[in-house]
């Protein structure tokens, strides 16, 4: 018990080394990003553009590689559902994929820097997000990073950290066109597709699988973890359903207005 412990020990102070060394690569990014946008993008047009604009612009980018560095990493380690235990009911705890401790790495890294951006730009966050995202964005960022490495460390409801992981895959698209709202592309045929593949990347990493993620934490196995691990999962598994179902919602509407607000506005009033 003692050399498991210290295997434990040493497992978690990789895994919390790698998170920090994470975050702190996204900070390189984002100066390097910062300095680099009035050159990309040409100092004219960038001083013209407001201070919550420039931030949109400058954390996109990280938005951008963490939607494609996360989910590439725990891609192996996906399944459609965790394996069926002798008790025929869905195992909480099974052997763990490498993928999952790296891809929880990356996002959790990511997350931990992205909160701290928020926090540390208060003012003009909530000027770019409007005050309900940007609450909901700290209470999933700090959530997810209290949790989420719980789950892996432990190798206890690893699927659905996983999943949770993957569906960071429509970030890229999120950040892509949140920058180009910034800028006023959007409505060119890139900012068309790139919408596009917002709507379709969120609904297939988010919502398409969403059913399965429920049927497994419905049918799992809870008596295979401590009481207090289940009492976390009970808790905290079913918040991101709340959430992509909302922000689901989100989308949708904004799809109406854009396809249905310009008859209305055909009677004086603007489309949204």
């Amino acid at each position: 018990a003692q050399i498991h412990a210290k295997i434990m020990d040493a497992e978690t102070k990789t895994f919390i080394i790698l998170v920090c060394s994470i975050a702190l690569a996204h900070g390189g990014v984002r100066v390097m990003w910062g300095a680099l946008c009035p050159i990309v993008f040409g100092e004219r047009r960038w001083a013209q553009l407001s201070d919550a604009k420039q931030y949109e612009i400058r954390l996109a980018f990280n938005c951008a590689v963490n939607g494609i560095l996360a989910p590439a990493l725990v891609y192996p380690a996906l399944t459609s559902t965790p394996p069926l235990n002798q008790n025929g009911l869905y195992a909480t705890v099974f052997p763990r994929h490498q993928g999952s401790v790296l891809g929880c790495a990356a996002s959790v890294g990511y997350l931990l820097y992205d909160l701290l951006a928020m926090l540390s730009n208060f003012t003009v966050s909530i000027k770019a997000n409007g005050v309900v995202a940007y609450n909901l964005y700290i209470w999933h960022h700090a959530l997810s990073i209290m949790f989420w490495p719980v789950a892996v460390l432990h190798n206890s409801f690893v699927f659905f950290v996983n999943w949770f992981v993957a569906s960071e895959a429509s970030s890229t698209f999120l950040a892509a066109r949140g920058a180009m709202l910034s800028l006023g592309t959007i409505n060119t045929p890139v900012g068309v597709a790139v919408q596009l593949g917002f709507v379709a990347s969120f609904f297939m990493s988010r919502i398409y699988v969403m059913p399965n993620l429920m049927k497994s934490i419905y049918y799992a196995d809870w008596g295979q973890v401590p009481a207090w691990q289940a009492n976390i999962a009970r808790c905290t598994v079913p918040l991101p359903f709340l959430l992509n179902i909302y922000w689901w919602m989100m989308i949708l509407r904004s799809m109406y207005k854009v396809i249905f607000g310009k008859k209305r506005g055909g009677k004086g009033k603007k489309a949204a």
